[in-house]
């Protein structure tokens, strides 16, 4: 019987250097406002970032991309994870959803997903769905609710905090406490707060970035109406809503 042949590689290459065909991809971010320049800066020089806004901003989009930039070029960074509330979808609760856990959790993080595949087309990939879903299925990106994050410890990735104004003092606190390394990005618009507890000085976000100003690898970015960029109605939604 012929003997196997032991497959060789390269000592310039080592295996586990070689990424898989969905680190491929490209991102070309292009800031629109002066706001999400320092956004990005914000991101890169400080381990945690908090950012506030009102939407319309680019807040989701910067900092997408970001992540994704840092998932393909950062050592450090070794995957992307997703935290979000838990809340219910219509009537809808996580364990009456269709599927099997990921296919649940996914429901929850739909608007981040879909940011990152806009971000992927609009950067001239090829097939952005299919990067997206490999980049899951490996593991590459992880989709994490809060009920699932304690005892957890947060390493070594670029955690992205959404709908930040949905977390409680003591619920941010707690997300706080999992970062072990890496990137955490914590955002959030206090005008589409929903929870009566948190519109009643309890929010975990406002209270995060009023006590941690000034600590040494914390930063803080906070958008205006003045930042909108997605639509000019929105501006004037804004200010009468507000009022």
């Amino acid at each position: 019987m012929a003997k196997k042949k032991r497959v060789e590689t390269s000592a310039q290459t080592p295996v586990q250097d070689i990424k898989p065909s969905h680190m491929g991809y490209k991102v070309n971010l292009k800031c629109k406002t002066k706001k999400q320049k320092e956004l990005v800066k914000e991101i890169e020089e400080n381990q945690i970032t908090f950012v506030e806004g009102v939407f319309g901003v680019g807040k989701t989009f910067v900092i997408n991309s970001v992540a994704l930039q840092m998932l393909k070029e950062n050592p450090d960074i070794e995957k992307i994870i997703l935290i979000f509330p838990t809340r219910e979808i219509g009537s809808m609760t996580l364990g009456l959803l269709p599927g099997n856990l990921s296919e649940k959790l996914e429901n929850y993080a739909l608007n981040e997903l879909d940011s990152m595949r806009k971000i992927l087309d609009k950067s001239g990939n090829e097939n952005p769905n299919i990067i997206i879903d490999s980049l899951l299925s490996s593991g590459k990106i992880e989709i994490r609710p809060i009920s699932y994050l304690r005892g957890a410890s947060l390493e070594k990735a670029f955690i992205c905090v959404s709908e930040a104004e949905e977390f409680t003092k003591e619920e941010l606190f707690m997300i706080l406490t999992r970062f072990e390394g890496g990137k955490m990005v914590i955002s959030g618009d206090p005008l589409q707060a929903d929870r009566n507890n948190i519109k009643n000085g309890n929010s975990g976000l406002l209270h995060g970035i009023n006590r941690l100003k000034g600590v040494k690898g914390v930063g803080i970015i906070q958008f205006s109406e003045d930042d909108i960029v997605r639509n000019d109605i929105l501006l004037d939604i804004y200010k009468k809503w507000k009022d």
